[in-house]
């Protein structure tokens, strides 16, 4: 009897802990964030949540995260760069933005380049640089520029260019989807017009 009311307690010591690396997983999806295993790990370690020794604590730590995952059918892993899996809610996140992130992380200019070459084909219109401060992309002016300058000098890069409004906002697009004229034309409605012509 006093067996099974252990494993009872244990079970729901484990679902518990299940339940906090769920909450963990959500929290940081809601921010728009990825969790890295490390950082799970480490939190759990910090609030003293796993119960084993040093030594088991890794292996207490891969049970519970299987059990996590395997619970909650909206928690998705990724693989990392760095060979570190990372995790998120596909209920606050969606494939779009996580693909962001994880060009963001490996390659900026990458980035940059496919969000101008999408909307100056598929909308068809100019991007203005600003979008880039503003989440999932969260680059600073300076990155920006700094992303600027390096696709001037790299072949692949040389249909991204710019056209800057009437009012001194830069607008980026891709030469191979729009022609400079027509650009900076929409370029100029986006920023002046319409608002000029609600």
């Amino acid at each position: 009897m006093a067996h099974e009311k252990t494993d009872k307690m244990e079970r729901r010591m484990e679902e518990e802990i299940c339940q906090t690396v769920a909450d963990m997983i959500h929290k940081k999806s809601e921010e728009g964030q990825l969790i890295s295993k490390k950082e799970i790990f480490q939190e759990l370690i910090g609030q003293k949540i796993l119960k084993s020794d040093p030594p088991e604590q890794e292996s207490e730590f891969e049970t519970i995260l299987k059990k996590t995952m395997e619970g909650n059918s909206d928690l998705r892993e990724l693989p990392g760069r760095d060979g570190l899996p990372r995790y998120y809610s596909s209920q606050c996140m969606s494939e779009p933005y996580i693909r962001i992130l994880l060009r963001k992380e490996e390659d900026p200019l990458l980035l940059i380049a496919e969000m101008v070459r999408e909307n100056s084909s598929l909308y068809p219109r100019p991007v203005p640089i600003d979008i880039f401060f503003d989440s999932p992309f969260d680059l600073t002016q300076e990155e920006i520029l700094v992303c600027l300058g390096k696709m001037s000098g790299q072949e692949e890069y040389q249909d991204i260019a710019q056209t800057t409004t009437s009012t001194g906002t830069i607008f980026l697009y891709s030469s191979q989807h729009l022609d400079s004229g027509y650009a900076s034309m929409l370029a100029e409605w986006f920023d002046v017009g319409q608002a000029e012509n609600p």
